[in-house]
């Protein structure tokens, strides 16, 4: 069995063996030698020395320019004498290199003297163009290295999109120099709710930070290196308590707030009602939110930009004479309609920079939406707004709660139900060509650490990525856990923290009891049983 995740589209294994060593010599044509460069810094790190670069198609290793190929695809054929990789593209020869570092088991030997492959040919290429991992830093700020490592994860299973959550309520994450209040006042937090959403203790330790915008540069041209996008939420029009409390000129009142310290799962809710922007004054809220996008717009080269959009109580614009006088003079509805003058102004400003909107699902209850926004469908609910969006030739990328909200315990959202996904169980028909691609989302209320961000994406990111790459009929659960057991190893090697497998299907009144912990009295209590386990080394992988 080879042990790819994801696991290819065609495979088929040969006899006999390649092996790599000091004399093994590379080629590549000259639009593919970025990959090259890459497997040659690959074997320097795990054997320490560097293969011979030739100019000649004879080499032992060769990447070859192929047009027919899919755009982030490859072939490759291993014999005992030759490696031939063909791709279209610097980004599928990119794929073949973490192909060639899987099968080799390069990151797990020690100072190897060699590196062996066995033969084989694969054809091989992703399902979905967009296969991305959502990193809540709102919540909690962990810094450029905790980014980078989840990066150099995200390229090895061909992962090809960081949707990155750097403001929300409780925080702003990224420096505006036009608006330095934003990190100044909104980047720091008295305190924070810790243990549930349904056990409002307040921790008052002060948590603070934020990136520079040299520190997004260099995160930015880190990702590009692993043909990693990176697409930035800046939360409007609700979501803004951080903003708000930056410049309270901002929201309908006016009033001065601090930085939230309470998690709100809906927004009315823990006396958060307030925290949205005010369209009403359009001159001086547009103007803020253009001249922050002016900055992002330079600082993320991905063509999206994600707006968040949900979860937007409308009490204060009800009561807010600007807002009721626009929706009159506007000719809206109502206050969601509203929202969608709000959302459509935003699109149509993103598109004069080349850009394309992201939003929630909720975005979709106003009319008339403008037709390149991308609705990202996260809510628990069948949304029939959603399937309409998409037959109506829309585009929709997927992160359904229930497979892909990673911040759940597993108890939840189980390891099989992430791997189970297709869009065809949530009355998405994944023919009609709308479906942009998956992400996987984490939160990060209850994630102050990276070894809990970690513990809460693996092993789901490797499942993840076979449904995000693999064709559906060749993935097999049963498959993908002895394949993966392999991988778990090279977790262990880099000190990565992951849920051991006893622990990812759990069923009967343990999943009864740990969602109701999770929920209502601590939402540790998953994560401290696991690492109880893994630190007695009483689990299986």
């Amino acid at each position: 069995m080879l042990n790819l995740i994801p696991k290819p589209k065609f495979q088929e294994e040969r006899f006999g063996e390649f092996v790599i060593n000091s004399e093994t010599t590379l080629y590549a044509d000259d639009n593919l030698t970025y990959a090259r460069d890459v497997l040659n810094t690959f074997i320097e790190g795990a054997c320490g020395y560097k293969l011979p670069v030739v100019v000649s198609k004879q080499a032992s290793i060769v990447f070859l320019y192929d047009r027919h190929v899919h755009k982030e695809g490859y072939t490759m054929e291993v014999n005992i004498d030759s490696i031939v990789i063909k791709a279209s593209s610097s980004v599928g020869a990119f794929y073949a290199v973490q192909s060639i570092r899987q099968l080799t088991g390069g990151d797990l030997i020690e100072n190897p003297d060699f590196l062996t492959l066995h033969a084989l040919y694969i054809e091989d290429e992703p399902r979905y163009e967009v296969r991305s991992i959502m990193l809540d830093e709102a919540r909690y700020f962990h810094g450029a290295d905790v980014v980078k490592n989840l990066l150099d994860m995200m390229a090895y299973y061909k992962l090809n999109t960081l949707h990155w959550h750097l403001t929300d309520n409780e925080g702003w994450r990224i420096e505006i120099k036009k608006y330095p209040k934003l990190t100044q006042v909104g980047g720091i937090r008295k305190g924070s709710q810790t243990m549930a959403w349904g056990n409002k203790f307040v921790d008052w330790t002060l948590h603070e930070g934020y990136y520079t915008q040299q520190e997004i540069k260099e995160i930015v041209q880190y990702a590009e290196r692993l043909n990693i996008a990176i697409i930035p939420e800046i939360d409007m029009p609700a979501h803004m308590g951080a903003a708000l409390a930056s410049y309270p000129w901002l929201s309908c009142s006016g009033k001065e707030i601090e930085v939230p310290i309470v998690h709100g799962g809906s927004p009315d809710k823990n006396g958060i009602g307030h925290m949205i922007a005010c369209p009403g004054k359009e001159e001086t809220t547009f103007r803020f939110i253009y001249d922050v996008l002016d900055e992002i717009c330079q600082l993320f080269p991905a063509p999206y930009v994600h707006i968040g959009g949900d979860e937007a109580p409308k009490s204060e614009w009800k009561k807010c004479p600007d807002c009721q006088k626009l929706i009159k003079e506007k000719g809206l509805k109502d206050e969601e309609n509203l929202q969608g003058y709000f959302n459509n102004k935003i699109a149509v400003y993103l598109k004069r920079k080349g850009k394309r909107m992201i939003g929630w699902n909720e975005i979709l209850s106003a009319k008339k939406l403008d037709n390149s926004i991308i609705a990202q469908y996260w809510t628990f609910k069948r949304d029939m707004k959603v399937e309409n969006y998409l037959l109506s030739g829309h585009d929709v990328i997927l992160s359904k709660h229930q497979a892909f909200y990673f911040d759940m315990t597993y108890a939840q959202n189980n390891l099989k139900t992430t791997y189970a996904f297709e869009p065809e169980k949530y009355n998405l028909n994944s023919k009609t060509g709308g479906i942009l691609g998956l992400e996987g989302c984490l939160w990060t209320e209850w994630v102050p650490t990276e070894e809990r961000i970690n513990y809460q994406l693996y092993p789901r990111m490797q499942a993840f990525a076979e449904v995000a790459w693999s064709p559906s009929e060749v993935r097999n659960y049963k498959d993908f856990i002895v394949r993966l057991k392999k991988h778990l190893q090279i977790l262990d090697k880099y000190g990565i923290e992951y849920c051991p497998l006893s622990m990812v299907n759990q069923g009967g009144l343990k999943r009864i009891k740990a969602m109701s912990e999770f929920q209502n009295k601590n939402a540790h209590a998953e994560f401290n049983r696991a690492m109880s386990i893994r630190k007695k080394k009483k689990y299986r992988v």
